[in-house]
Formats: C-alpha cells, sequence, structure tokens
C-alpha cells in the first residue's frame, strides 16, 4: 500500500481520479530528493502549475513562475455547491468521502496568519479574482473548509468577504482535529461527508448574532518593545498601524530606531525604514551600531564595528527614491517588496510629510488623508506587517507652545488620531537645565484600539549620552540596565 493510503487514508483511486501522480522531486528545504505526491493545476486544459508534497517527512516545492490558482478549478466551474480547502491532500480528503470531485477545489498557498479588513486593496488574492471572472461567480453556496487554527480563522475571514456573506458557509471540524484529514484518519468517510455537507453552519448575516455563532478571530501577536519597566503599558504589533509625533528634534525617529532594534533582535524580525530626513549613512548606522554593541561608535573595536554591521544587514533595510520624489504608491510597492522577498515584518515612513501627495480634483486634505490611512491599514492587515508613520505636529497656538503635541496636532487632518491603531507622542520638556543638557523625555501613549497593545500612559525616558541610547527612568531600581525585552 502506498503512503497516501496507508498515513492519509486516501485511497489510489482517489488521487487518480483527481489527477495526483507520484514520483522522486527535489525539495530546496532538504536539500535532496524526496518521494512526493505531485499536484497539477490545470487551465484550458494546460498544466500551468505543480505543487509537490513530499513524504514522509513534510516539504513542500512548486513549479518556479508557476500561474497562481485555486487547484482543480477549472472541474468546478458550473457547480451550484463548491468546497474549499486549505490543502490538496484535504481537497482528496472530501472526494475519498464522497463529495463530487467536481465540486472541491483548494487554495494554492495555504492561508495566511492574519486577516484583512478590506479585500478590494487585498494583495495576493488575484487568483480569487480571476476564478469568480471565469465563471466561479455562478456557484451558489461555497462551504469553506479550512484548517482549525488562526490562520485558517484568518483565511475564512478573508474569503467571506471576496465571495460574499450570503452564500457562504463553514465548517468547525471535533476537537483535536486541524483539517478534514485529520477527521477522515480519526472518524472515516462517512463522519467527514455527514459534517461537509449536512452541518456546515451559513455566515452570521442579519447583524443580530448569539455569542456562539461567531467565528473565532485570530489573536494579535504582540512584540514587548524592549523596557521591562513598561510591563503591558505598551506592546506593539503586526497588522496595525501606529504614528508617532513630536515637536522636529525631540527625538522620536532615535527612540523608535532603538525600540524596532530592540523588537528586532528579541523576536528576530526584518524592518524596513524609508527614511527621508534622517539618512541611513552615517546617521541610522551610528544608531544601530552603538545600540548593538553598547557603547558609543568612536569606543568600538573593529570587531565590534564589524559584528553590528552583519546584524544590521541581517535585519535592516532601507527604502530610498532614485529622484528624491517619493510618493505614497511608490512605498507600498517598495514595502511590499520588502514583505514578500525578505520577510519584513516592521514598515516605517518618516515623515509623512516628504510623501508627494497625490490628491484628486475636489479632494479635501481630511478626505485625502484619511484614504491614504485607509490604504495603509490594509496593508498592514494583508501583509501581516506593522505599519508605522512619523508625522510632524502643526504649528501649534502661544498658549500651547513648548507643551507636548497630541495626535489631532499633527499637520494635516484629526484622522491620524481616529484611524489609526495606536498613537504615540515624544516629547522633551527642556533642552538645558542649570546642570547644563538635559536629556531627560516624555513618551506618551496617546491611543490604542485594542486593549492588548496596551492603554494611555505617560513614560518618562532618559537618553544615556555614554552609551547613545534611551533608557526608562520611571523606576529608578532599573536604572542604567539595558533589558532585552519579555516575550509575550
Amino acid at each position: 500500500m502506498t503512503y497516501a493510503e496507508t498515513v492519509r487514508k486516501i485511497s489510489q483511486a482517489t488521487l487518480e481520479r483527481l489527477g495526483v501522480g507520484s514520483g522522486a522531486v527535489f525539495f530546496p528545504e532538504l536539500h535532496r530528493e524526496s518521494e512526493a505526491l505531485v499536484f497539477s493545476y490545470r487551465a484550458a486544459g494546460e498544466m500551468v502549475n505543480w505543487k509537490a508534497a513530499a513524504f514522509p517527512v513534510k516539504a513542500f516545492t512548486s513549479k518556479k513562475g508557476g500561474k497562481l490558482q485555486f487547484w482543480n478549478v477549472e472541474r468546478v466551474i458550473g457547480s451550484e455547491t463548491v468546497f474549499i480547502t486549505e490543502g490538496e491532500m484535504d481537497a482528496a480528503s472530501l472526494v475519498e468521502a464522497g463529495i463530487p470531485v467536481e465540486q472541491v477545489i483548494s487554495v494554492p498557498n495555504g492561508a495566511r496568519s492574519r486577516t484583512s479588513e478590506d479585500p478590494t486593496e487585498l494583495r495576493g488574492y488575484a487568483y480569487v479574482e480571476d476564478a469568480l471572472r471565469n465563471g466561479l461567480s455562478r456557484t451558489k453556496r461555497f462551504v469553506c473548509c479550512g484548517d482549525n487554527d488562526g490562520p485558517g480563522g484568518a483565511l475564512r475571514a478573508d474569503l467571506v468577504r471576496l465571495f460574499g456573506a450570503a452564500r457562504f458557509y463553514y465548517v468547525e471540524w471535533p476537537d483535536g482535529c486541524k483539517d478534514a484529514n485529520d477527521v477522515l484518519r480519526t472518524f472515516g468517510p462517512a463522519v467527514l461527508h455527514e459534517l461537509v455537507t449536512h452541518r456546515a453552519l451559513p455566515w452570521p448575516v442579519n447583524g443580530l448574532y448569539r455569542l456562539g455563532d461567531l467565528p473565532e478571530l485570530p489573536p494579535l501577536t504582540l512584540w514587548h518593545p524592549g523596557f521591562a519597566e513598561w510591563e503591558s503599558k505598551v506592546h506593539l504589533a503586526p497588522r496595525t498601524l501606529s504614528v508617532v509625533t513630536g515637536h522636529p528634534g525631540h527625538g522620536k525617529t532615535t527612540l523608535f530606531m532603538q525600540i524596532w532594534y530592540q523588537i528586532c533582535r528579541a523576536y528576530g524580525l526584518t524592518a524596513a525604514i524609508a527614511s527621508f530626513e534622517t539618512r541611513a549613512k552615517p546617521h541610522h548606522r551610528r544608531t544601530l551600531r552603538q545600540l548593538h554593541a553598547g557603547k558609543l561608535e568612536h569606543a568600538m573595536t573593529d570587531q565590534d564595528t564589524q559584528a553590528a554591521d552583519n546584524w544590521i544587514n541581517d535585519h535592516f533595510l532601507w527604502l530610498l527614491h532614485p529622484e528624491q520624489r517619493p510618493s505614497l504608491e511608490w512605498f507600498l510597492d517598495m514595502a511590499e517588496v520588502t514583505v514578500s522577498r525578505h520577510g519584513a515584518r516592521i514598515i516605517q515612513v518618516d515623515p509623512w510629510n516628504r510623501l508627494e501627495a497625490a490628491r484628486d480634483r475636489n479632494e479635501t486634505e481630511t478626505d485625502y488623508i484619511g484614504r491614504c490611512l485607509r490604504t495603509l491599514h490594509a496593508f498592514a492587515h494583508d501583509l501581516n506587517c506593522h505599519v508605522q508613520v512619523l508625522a510632524h505636529p502643526a504649528k501649534m497656538d502661544a498658549s500651547r507652545k513648548g507643551k507636548a503635541p497630541e495626535l489631532e496636532d499633527i499637520s494635516g487632518s484629526k484622522n491620524w488620531d481616529n484611524m489609526v491603531d495606536q498613537g504615540f507622542v515624544v516629547h522633551r520638556p527642556k533642552f538645558v537645565d542649570e546642570n547644563g543638557r538635559n536629556t531627560e523625555a516624555e513618551f506618551f501613549h496617546r491611543k490604542s484600539r485594542f486593549e492588548e497593545l496596551g492603554y494611555p500612559c505617560k513614560l518618562k525616558m532618559a537618553f544615556e549620552l555614554n552609551t547613545g541610547r534611551y533608557r526608562s527612568a520611571d523606576y529608578t531600581i532599573y536604572a542604567g540596565l539595558n533589558r532585552l525585552p519579555i516575550n509575550s
């Protein structure tokens, strides 16, 4: 008997009906060939892509440059009911359980880890739009049979927006089962058939639901910013949008460079910085070198410098427009490259006013800012990254001169307060005092849309001239300690 029959409980006859082949395939992640099942992707009768699943080890590979589309989509066009799975083996499991071959498709690249709020601005779901245009839109009932985990919930939330809630159904698997193949192996084909054909739940559409009717949303992934004293007051997260403001020269760029450095170092992340006022060389390089070495740049050895530069090259990227005329569209295109090619999870633009505005005719500045922030928010959701904007405040009136600004003081629109998930302010009350240079600063967490991200508060900071880094000054017990983040 074959691997599919003994382990996956899928017969050779089912695989043959689906056109699934087998053979030895080279898997880059394994650095060798392995026996594999090979799933063909066809369009207009021609093979346009293929995906191989290794066994007994778990690994995947696909045709380089292959077309992205639903697997088995050609056969389902015209079917009134279509079952959507998160992988080809799960689709084959449904066929093994008695679902017609002409009613089963699989997404081509698994589930994303986070959902999106606006599918019209999604990137990466073009294959869904193609399928709808090519006839899938005639389907009357979509049954989502995705995985029972966070990414599966995110995929389900995206698909319901793309296909429409009125004809969307979903399946909840039994406890202990993650997907359709788990149910097939644990309970058998009859139970799997019953679940997907008679126990699928309609997506709630009436506007009033019982708690048990609501599907679970994927939880936020939290990053601690690296100051242990802050405890749970401030967290950052992918799939969110933040804004930072403060008067010019008050340290917002330097403080958040340190925060992102500490997050990247603690969680192994990559950040991409679109910096239009602070130069990557020498200014950002100096800051990051000093953070990595724990000493000022002039005191670093050649070994310190080389180690720091190696780490910076692995974890930071810079977005620089060749003509010094960046636009929001250019920024998003470059940011998508950093996410797709280099795995960036943090995207920062500093400052906002250096992006060239592209307001539509008769569009007010408030409407324009609102449109831009919606686009940035959708980008953060879709690509599972944190997008941060540093923005200067407008000129403040005489009665508030010298005081920390509010988010609504940012030049352009009150949408900077209304539409972001988090808002921060960096402010230095004094630059000099009776003792000379004053390096104290105040860090305000002005807004937090979700309680997991913390709550509004004011935190005292001090910049250490002898190390070139900020430290929290709220609790003297921590003075002088450079604490790395606590995993949350």
